[in-house]
């Protein structure tokens, strides 16, 4: 199925992405803390092993981004990977969690981005809500020489994983609101649920209330058009992850 004529991903697509995203994008920043991007990289597939500069990571591959626009998922790449190697395990479970959930981005073979203003800025999207789906410790895009970009997850877990803090909830619900704006109130019922809070929502004016065991709590209220409006938490000065 190609892409829509209006160059958008599809609804249900956008909807993960506002569920998962600020969990991805906290995440991502850990994984990048740990192993900066810029340096020279040796990406092997044989071996699962990606270094950049001095750092190197166990990955798994996620799909690659022509120099056309087009986007080929790994499972669907035979000249790279032979169906069935140990190391499509993470790239075939999210097909089948596409098909799952009808998000036809992740079930379809190749995916044509070069519709969009930003081809790469588009496959960043794809793998920011593979990396929340999955919950991998990151993602890569390593640029090679035909002007094509690898893209690998990163699935070592000597990189930390990001844990709750309540000095960044907000920040992180903003950003991932500006890279998947169509359900703030999903983004923040995602995040909080990955850290393991229990979330509801109150029926008078629609904010959300999250209890966490440790103690902490955290309040959202949205404006009457959905947007979010404040956050406020309150409990352990830094929470656990």
């Amino acid at each position: 199925m190609p892409l829509k004529p209006n160059d958008v991903f599809s609804r249900t697509f956008e909807d993960a992405g506002a569920y998962y995203a600020a969990a991805a994008l906290e995440q991502q920043a850990a994984y990048a803390r740990y192993q900066p991007a810029g340096g020279a990289w040796t990406l092997n597939y044989d071996t699962s092993l990606l270094r950049i500069g001095e750092v190197t990571v166990h990955q798994s591959p996620l799909g690659s981004l022509g120099y056309d626009g087009s986007w080929l998922w790994a499972w669907a790449n035979e000249r790279t990977h032979s169906p069935g190697v140990p190391r499509l395990a993470s790239a075939t479970w999210l097909r089948a969690f596409g098909e799952r959930n009808r998000i036809y981005e992740f079930a379809e073979p190749r995916l044509e981005l070069d519709g969009f203003p930003d081809p790469l800025a588009a496959a960043e999207r794809l793998a920011t809500v593979a990396l929340g789906a999955l919950r991998t410790r990151g993602f890569a895009g390593v640029p090679l020489d035909d002007g094509a970009w690898a893209f690998v997850l990163v699935d070592d877990a000597d990189v930390p994983e990001a844990g709750f803090d309540r000095r960044v909830v907000s920040r992180m619900f903003d950003a991932a609101v500006r890279l998947f704006p169509y359900d703030p109130r999903r983004t923040a019922t995602g995040y909080l649920a990955r850290h393991g809070f229990t979330v509801r929502e109150a029926v008078s004016d629609g904010s959300l209330h999250a209890d966490h065991p440790d103690g902490t709590t955290v309040a959202a209220r949205f404006t009457d058009d959905g947007l979010l409006a404040a956050v406020s938490v309150r409990g352990p000065a830094v929470a656990s992850g």
